[in-house]
Parts: C-alpha cells; structure tokens; sequence
C-alpha cells in the first residue's frame, strides 16, 4: 500500500445533524490547539474519479472553535482506501459545544471505482459505493443501493450531480419528488433545486430563486405542489 497527497478544500454546509465528535488521544499543537478526529456524517462523489467529498460536524458556530480540516494519512490498497479526517481545536474553548457542517475533499492517487473507504480507522463503519451514491452495509454485509429513494446516499450523488458546491439543506423529500436549497457558486445566493425520480436516481428539471411553487410548476404542472406552497425563498 502507499501513501497518496490530499488535497482539503472545506465548505460550510448545512442540514447535517449535530453528533458528539470522536475524540482520539489529542496532540497538542502550539500552546492552545490540540488535533482530533472529526465525527463523519456521510460521503457524497467528487467532480471526478479521483475525489470524494467527506461531511463532517465540526464544534462551534464561531471561527476561533475550529483551524484546518484536513485528510491526512491516506493510504490507498487495491481494495479500499483509508484515511484520517481530523480537525484542530482549542481544549477549552467557550461557545464550541454546537456542531456545524464542513465538508472535506478527498483526493486519491488511482481511481476511486468501487473500492471501500474506511475513515478515521472505524472499520465497523465502512463506506461503500451504494448505487450512485455512498453509505454502509447492513449487519449481513449487503451493499445493496438503499431502497428509500430520501437515503443520504442518494441525496448525496443528486447533490454532487447538480454541481454545488455545499450538501445544501433538504427542503422536501418523498419517494418520487425532491427539493434541495444548493449553493452552486461561492458568490451566488443558495437556489432551488427540483428532482424526479428514475431508474438511475434523481434527476434535476428545476431550478428556482422565490419562495412557493411558481418557478417549479411552470415546469412540472404535475409536481406536487403541498412539498413547496408554503417554502420561503432559497437560503
């Protein structure tokens, strides 16, 4: 096995629920900041072959909290490929105990393909490539794609397919319809994003900057118009 550079490139996001962080034995870093591993809250396709972007909840809404997420240690097998996601923090910070989402790039040597990724060395919970998305196996090994059409595994890959550059906030989900507030550009405002369900996943048709229904049924009369009347504007 060898080692492959990591390229980290963070994005703050939205709509990834808060989790305790797992907190390995720290090191210290100068005289106030200590390195420890970030809590994974999921794994969605990069723009290419070789990159994957991994969610994480990282402490406290205020900047002070966190310094450089990172990948580090990636080492990349025929079969899988193993990392640490780690973060930096100040062991007694006020104000840090809130989670915020980030999202870290993973880049890899090779081409990612169907090869298992293992984070932060939790091999019970290991990633697979579910379908066009990425997710676990059950207890019985299955890794078979995800029959709820609203699994984040799913959710990731229209995420990842529709360009943005955040996982973006889910506004609605059922199992043929989905609506996600995405940023696409860094110097643009968050837009709505409409998708349907086929064979191969969801599949954007719409995009909107007002709140309800309007922009979305002039395209698709037939999109259910409870999941948006009473939305507000993308944010």
């Amino acid at each position: 096995m060898g080692a492959a550079v990591a390229a980290a490139a963070v994005v703050a996001g939205c709509g990834v629920p808060g989790a305790t962080a797992a907190a390995t034995a720290p090191t210290t870093i100068g005289a106030q900041w200590r390195s420890f591993r970030a809590d994974i809250t999921g794994i969605r396709p990069g723009s290419d072959d070789h990159s994957l972007f991994v969610q994480v909840a990282l402490p406290g809404k205020d900047p002070g909290c966190v310094r450089e997420p990172r990948i580090e240690q990636v080492v990349e097998a025929k079969t899988d490929i193993r990392a640490d996601v780690v973060y930096s923090t100040r062991p007694a910070a006020g104000g840090c105990q809130d989670k915020v989402a980030a999202e870290v790039r993973l880049t890899t040597r090779d081409p990612i393909a169907d090869r298992t990724v293992i984070l932060n060395a939790d091999t019970g919970n290991a990633w697979h490539k579910l379908g066009a998305g990425w997710g676990h196996c059950d207890r019985q090994g299955s890794c078979a794609a995800p029959a709820d059409h609203c699994d984040p595994a799913w959710i990731g890959a229209a995420v990842s397919a529709a360009g943005a550059v955040s996982p973006g906030t889910i506004r609605a989900c059922v199992p043929g319809w989905l609506i996600l507030d995405l940023l696409q550009h860094q110097s643009e405002p968050p837009s709505r994003t409409a998708f349907r369900w086929s064979d191969a996943g969801w599949t954007s048709f719409a995009q909107a900057r007002s709140a309800g229904c309007a922009e979305i049924l002039v395209v698709e009369p037939k999109f259910p118009a409870a999941l948006c009347r009473t939305l507000p504007a993308p944010a």
